[in-house]
């Protein structure tokens, strides 16, 4: 696609797509600094679970959800952590929900996942009723009222990171590559600050599948990305 303007074009102030048009431009002739593509950001972002609490948390879509038990739209509500001595410590916590879709496999991924961090000190009662949730989940299905599904909470973190990535232009198509993985001691504060919410209401704490699967820490959507 091209535009052709007498004196000016105005972008939007998109991220992936109005860089990578303006990488283009460049690419063809068009004056432009050399810090286009640079310094971009993930804002610092985590995913990570409150597996198996004590009470019921109600995260997982439904079609027709139950009159007194409704679901909500994601980050409906927020704990502010931003009053910190320095700005980039800042950083809030949000509520998440999974789709429909994804609910019959969430149970297998949160047990099968590494790294849980369950409440130390555990009662037998305790352990007891968490086996006794997980088995209802197991059995029953992800919607099961005393089960361990039911009683997960999704985290959304925001924060700061260090601004690594880059967007470029490799084989005529945009390239997005983080050069690090940010602020690694920051974020692992906060996963330890997750933990011990999550220990308090009797649940496991489960790091997000990504740091898993590719020992990422960070995840963001594209519209979470932002210039720096």
């Amino acid at each position: 696609m091209w535009v052709h303007a007498k004196k000016f074009v105005f972008l939007g102030a998109g991220t992936l797509g109005t860089t990578e048009i303006m990488l283009r431009s460049k690419q063809l002739g068009l004056p432009m600094s050399d810090q286009v593509g640079t310094n971009m950001s993930g804002n610092g972002d985590i995913l990570a679970f409150g597996y198996n609490m004590d009470e019921y948390v109600n995260s997982i879509g439904r079609e027709h959800p139950l009159p007194g038990r409704p679901i909500g739209p994601t980050i409906n509500g927020v704990i502010d952590c931003r009053g910190m001595s320095h700005v980039l410590d800042g950083f809030v916590i949000e509520e998440g929900a999974i789709p429909e879709s994804l609910a019959p496999g969430l149970q297998p991924m949160l047990q099968l996942l590494p790294g849980h961090q369950p409440p130390p000190n555990a009662t037998i009662v305790q352990q007891i009723r968490r086996a006794a949730a997980r088995f209802g989940s197991s059995v029953f299905g992800p919607y099961y009222p005393r089960g361990s599904v039911e009683r997960t909470q999704v985290y959304l973190i925001m924060s700061h990171d260090s601004n690594q990535a880059v967007l470029t232009l490799k084989n005529n198509k945009p390239s997005l590559e983080f050069l690090g993985v940010g602020r690694s001691e920051h974020l692992k504060e906060l996963n330890a600050l997750m933990a011990k919410m999550t220990n308090a209401m009797g649940g496991t704490f489960v790091n997000n599948p990504f740091y898993a699967a590719f020992n990422e820490q960070e995840v963001t959507a594209p519209t979470g990305l932002r210039l720096g």
